[in-house]
């Protein structure tokens, strides 16, 4: 059974799920490593170098894994069948004037396309706002076709600045959760 969840209450999200077989997604702890660790492997260079924008090992490096985990803001997972499926977080964004959170979601190929993403970005939006971010930023690689539809979709109206060979997308935190808030993408267990 799930019941709609506040999008404005970070702190009432802490374990989400839409209907039964669907990834369910929790807070990620540091126990969650060698998951994360896991699913990384799992994912096809393309979707790698999409969200990190460089060639990353396998299995990656716990350097590159622990600060997914542990950011200068939160991090979830989205488990299904005892495997991690997918990682969403925020981190404050260094070196802007006007408190910023930048959005990162990563999703297994076979999880994709089916709003998982979404839900953990406005997961990610709804804990940024709680802890003070005015601002949301979404770092994208300039061929990432699917994401790019998705903010356009989405955040109409947000602003974008091309860096080379990566987009990045500014909008008001509120924004992504008038996005959302008439969808079924939060609910909580």
């Amino acid at each position: 059974m799930t019941d709609s969840a506040n999008p404005s209450e970070a702190d009432s999200v802490n374990q989400t799920q839409v209907g039964r077989g669907e990834a369910m997604i929790r807070r990620a702890e540091p126990a969650d490593a060698d998951g994360l660790s896991a699913m990384l492997s799992r994912l096809s260079d393309l979707s790698l170098y999409f969200r990190f924008q460089t060639a990353v090992g396998r299995p990656p490096r716990p350097t590159l894994v622990e600060p997914l985990l542990t950011p200068t803001g939160d991090a979830w997972v989205a488990e299904r069948d005892d495997l991690l499926v997918g990682h969403g977080m925020w981190a404050w964004a260094k070196g802007d004037s006007v408190p910023t959170a930048e959005l990162a979601v990563v999703i297994a190929e076979s999880d994709q396309r089916r709003g998982l993403g979404l839900r953990m970005m406005n997961l990610a939006a709804a804990a940024a706002y709680a802890a003070g971010a005015i601002r949301l930023l979404m770092v994208v690689s300039a061929a990432n076709d699917r994401v790019i539809r998705m903010i356009r979709r989405h955040l109409p109206y947000s602003a974008v600045e091309r860096d080379g060979a990566l987009l990045n997308y500014f909008a008001p935190v509120t924004a992504l959760h008038l996005a959302f808030e008439d969808q079924r993408l939060l609910s909580v267990k």
